[in-house]
């Protein structure tokens, strides 16, 4: 009788991974617990916002700490909705991720870095930071959020087409209603400037993403 060979497929990278999420969210509550209170309420009160917006600081410990986690939870979710729709970058699972975590971590910190050097160059230093932190801060809930279901769908039941569709579509939304809500509140000044803006909407929150989707497609 012969042996057959069994492929067992693991799960082991991934649960490093969801540990070290994990890991990252406790050390930011450690770092400062009164802002980690502030920001977990994030949804119910815009006390976070409100009390860092005029001193944004995107280099201290807590944001960068909140951040990395980010740019892991949301990897592992373009990766688990590429196997879901089995488009493959890389044969080997875990190479897949560590190339979509480069190409979001590099995009997400490149996107940045030219919305500072916009704020400069305009002298709007403090409107493009109050806005980066604005953002930053929603997606890094974001990534809090999404967490609990990373567990769901790695361990307990496979996303489907459908839900992978709907948690797509639900992430796009709240974005899109996170900036418009900014926007509101900066209603006059954007105005006053109504072609830049434009401009802006264009070459750096959406040909981003579009450029994104017709490679992956590809």
């Amino acid at each position: 009788m012969q042996s057959l060979p069994r492929e067992i497929l693991s799960n082991d990278w991934v649960t490093i991974l969801l540990f070290l999420s994990l890991c990252l969210l406790a050390v930011a509550r450690m770092l400062n617990s009164y802002n980690f209170s502030s920001f977990i309420m994030l949804f119910n009160t815009n006390k976070y916002i409100l009390t860092h917006q005029k001193h944004t600081n995107l280099s201290t410990a807590f944001t960068i700490t909140l951040t990395c986690m980010q740019c892991i939870v949301f990897s592992l979710l373009i990766h688990l909705i590429f196997y879901t729709f089995e488009w493959q970058i890389n044969e080997e699972p875990i190479l897949q991720f560590l190339q979509i975590f480069a190409i979001y971590s590099t995009l997400f910190l490149a996107k940045i870095l030219i919305e500072k050097i916009i704020g400069i160059v305009f002298h709007i230093d403090s409107l493009i930071n109050s806005y980066i932190f604005y953002k930053l801060s929603y997606r890094n809930f974001f990534a809090v959020l999404l967490f609990p279901l990373l567990f769901l769908f790695f361990y307990t039941v496979a996303p489907s087409t459908n839900s992978a569709y709907v948690i797509g579509v639900l992430l796009l939304l709240s974005q899109l209603i996170i900036l418009i809500s900014f926007y509101k509140k900066n209603e006059n000044l954007i105005l006053n400037h109504l072609f830049y803006f434009i401009l802006y909407l264009c070459a750096l929150e959406f040909a981003p993403y579009f450029i994104l989707y017709k490679l992956f497609i590809k």
